[in-house]
This record gives structure tokens, C-alpha cells and sequence, in this order.
């Protein structure tokens, strides 16, 4: 039987749950209305698995997450078991999980770097499934045209909220992107990464 390992907290922006299996970090979910016993029954369906509330083996984790909240650059150093992903997605999560800390890139950008430059759609539908939104930081990245794009961590809003922690900025974009908010984001991702104004 496989048992996976979780806790609880309650942030700022919502409440959230971890989760590890026997090789790494599996899940992370939040929300401001998170149903924890939904997310267990999905993450534990379909096999001989077993969730047990491990608030000692994942402190560490909780903490790195609630600092990084703060506004403090994290050390999110953690094994993540991503391993039963295809190919393509762990080479998108990995590059993804190499931006740097207040940095932002196009899904563009993501597709060049994994091989595949025609794939933002696919790049795009992969960190939607982002199993571990935070620790792996899909938030950064963002359409090429300054909006932002989806995110699998709570919508466009949580989005926005976790990129001005990073960046110290307020109203930095909205859903929609209007033109100051995108010409912010154009010059993060022209400034950090030049030619990534060309498609999605």
C-alpha cells in the first residue's frame, strides 16, 4: 500500500495542503475555499493508497511556503516525485522550476528551451496540470503579449498576487491585461529574456 504524507495551513491567501509521497514532494493545492477531503479523495483514488496527516515530515516544507509568502526568496530545494509524468511535461516543469525568483517568461520561451518551439499550447496545458504550483513556479510565466495567462494554482488573480510578492508591484496585471498592466509585463519579460514579444 502506498501512503502518502500530508498537512494543512491556512495563509493569506487561502488555505493550503501538501502532500508527499515515498520519493518527494507529490502535490500542492490552495485555494481560499479549499476542500482538503476532495483534494485527498482525488490524489488517493484509483489504487491502494492511504493519506495520513504528517504535520513533522512536511514542517519544513509548510515553512519554506508560508516565508515565501512573506516575500522572502525561497530555498524550495525539495525532491519532487514527478516521475510518472510524460517526458514532455517533466522537461516543461523542470525548465519551468529553473526561472529565477522575480523573474517572468513567456510560454514561448518554455517551448525553445524544451526543444519544441511551435508547442505553447501543449507548455500552456502542462503547467495548467502543474502538480506542485509554488514549489514549481509556473506563476512566472506569462503570454508574450503582457497578460497573463492561466494558472493552476487558483485562477489569473492568485496569479497576479504571487507575482507583486515577488516583484513588490501592485495591480501589476488583471484577467484581461489592460495596456499599462500589460506594458508592465513586457518589460519584465523583454528586460529579462529579450525576444519574447513573438507569439503566445
Amino acid at each position: 500500500m502506498t501512503v502518502l504524507k500530508y498537512a494543512t495551513f491556512e495563509a493569506d491567501i487561502g488555505r493550503f495542503l501538501v502532500v508527499r509521497g515515498d520519493h518527494g514532494l507529490r502535490a500542492v493545492r490552495f485555494s481560499e475555499e479549499l476542500d482538503v477531503e476532495r483534494e485527498l479523495s482525488l490524489l488517493t483514488r484509483g489504487g491502494r493508497v492511504l493519506a495520513v496527516e504528517d504535520r513533522i515530515t512536511l514542517r519544513r516544507v509548510v515553512d519554506d511556503i508560508r516565508d515565501y509568502l512573506k516575500g522572502r526568496q525561497p530555498n524550495f530545494d525539495h525532491e519532487l516525485e514527478i516521475d510518472d509524468l510524460t517526458d514532455f511535461s517533466r522537461r516543461v516543469l523542470e525548465t519551468v522550476n529553473d526561472i529565477p525568483y522575480g523573474t517572468l517568461r513567456s510560454y514561448k520561451w518554455v517551448a525553445r528551451q524544451v526543444g519544441s518551439p511551435r508547442a505553447t499550447r501543449p507548455v500552456g496545458q502542462t503547467l495548467a496540470r502543474n502538480p506542485l504550483p509554488i514549489v514549481i513556479p509556473c506563476h512566472r510565466v506569462v503570454n508574450s503579449d503582457g497578460t497573463l495567462g492561466g494558472y493552476s494554482g487558483g485562477g489569473t488573480d492568485m496569479k497576479r498576487r504571487l507575482i507583486e510578492i515577488e516583484n513588490g508591484q501592485i495591480g501589476l496585471a488583471f484577467e484581461h491585461g489592460g495596456d499599462e498592466a500589460k506594458r508592465r509585463v513586457l518589460f519584465q519579460l523583454e528586460g529579462d529574456a529579450p525576444g519574447n514579444d513573438d507569439g503566445e
